[in-house]
């Protein structure tokens, strides 16, 4: 506190507005009263002005003058010429002294806005996690991948609504494989290959959102074309690449149903049914379900569908994983 107000009795010296001729020594000058502040110096002659309450005791200003007396003018009328008292010690320490007692007597007054603030605050939040945003965020992104990706790219909810379901699981049955794109881009690559090895419509990997943002469109068709190649190296500005069977949604809904916090994680749901087809299955008031089983953890998806078909006893899991091998 008192290197602060050190500083700001040095500060203040520069940035008044004062009009110095030159520099000078720093000192004191008399004024008629408390309420006088300096204005401005010029030449022989301090300009003061009044601020405030006016007390009729008499006060200091501080200046800096070359001079030893100076004629002290009160809001345009002479006061009288008074002598310049040099800066001392003392009167440093008094002034830092009379600083601190200030200061323990003066509170910050509280935000006067808070309440509104806050209130703005909640509503943007609310909006933000509202169905209705991030139906507009699931929409967004099949309009991106029906103009990038076509036919290449896997159907959204609607194509499971629209036909049976050529694998193991049955129509109201699904396996969501949630990722993320902070996850490493192998391990990401290994659960793709597996939904496509597995060969059910009803599997897909779910992103939350966008790849940095949904303002960001470029990053995120990236992102799913370096999922879904089957090759790699393949560059799509060179020609056609060809893509895994698996399908890849983007659906913040289904994160929140499931209460996913942490990946990769996979969930098996059974007795789903769907109002709209073509809506998110993560909307509650447009699905409901029977039940749900998760799993969690950095493991073969094979694996990890093994450990759900223990504790549901699913005979559509174990047909799904029936292959010599998968259960490993």
């Amino acid at each position: 506190m008192r290197r602060l107000c050190a500083q700001l009795i040095s500060w203040l010296a520069i940035v008044s507005p004062c009009e110095v001729v030159a520099a000078g020594t720093p000192g004191y000058i008399a004024t008629p009263d408390t309420c006088c502040v300096v204005d401005r110096v010029a030449e022989d002659t301090v300009h003061l002005r009044k601020v405030g309450t006016c007390t009729g005791k008499p006060g200091r200003a501080y200046i800096e003058t070359k001079l030893k007396k100076v004629k002290v003018v009160v809001e345009g009328t002479l006061w009288k010429e008074t002598d310049v008292e040099g800066l001392t010690v003392p009167d440093l320490a008094k002034s830092l002294s009379n600083a601190d007692r200030l200061a323990k007597r003066m509170t910050v007054p509280g935000n006067r806005y808070e309440k509104e603030m806050l209130s703005l605050a909640g509503t943007l939040d609310s909006y933000y996690h509202s169905d209705e945003f991030q139906l507009r965020v699931l929409n967004e992104t099949e309009r991106i991948k029906s103009e990038v990706f076509g036919d290449k790219a896997s159907g959204y909810y609607a194509d499971k609504g629209k036909q049976a379901p050529k694998g193991k699981l049955s129509a109201s049955e699904r396996v969501y494989v949630f990722i993320s794109s902070a996850m490493p881009l192998a391990t990401i690559r290994n659960y793709a290959a597996s939904v496509a090895r597995l060969g059910d419509p009803n599997i897909s990997l779910v992103l939350r959102g966008f790849v940095d943002g949904v303002t960001k469109i470029q990053p995120t068709i990236g992102f799913i074309a370096s999922v879904l190649q089957r090759d790699p190296a393949c560059r799509p500005q060179d020609g056609d690449c060809e893509m895994l069977p698996a399908g890849l949604v983007v659906d913040p809904l289904l994160f929140r149903r499931y209460r996913i916090d942490r990946v990769p994680a996979v969930v098996y749901v059974r007795g789903l049914k769907a109002e709209d087809a073509g809506l998110s299955e993560g909307d509650p008031k447009n699905t409901t379900i029977s039940d749900h089983y998760a799993a969690y953890g950095d493991a073969r998806l094979e694996y990890l569908l093994n450990q759900i078909r223990k504790e549901s006893d699913s005979d559509s899991l174990a047909a799904l994983l029936a292959t010599p091998g998968d259960r490993k």
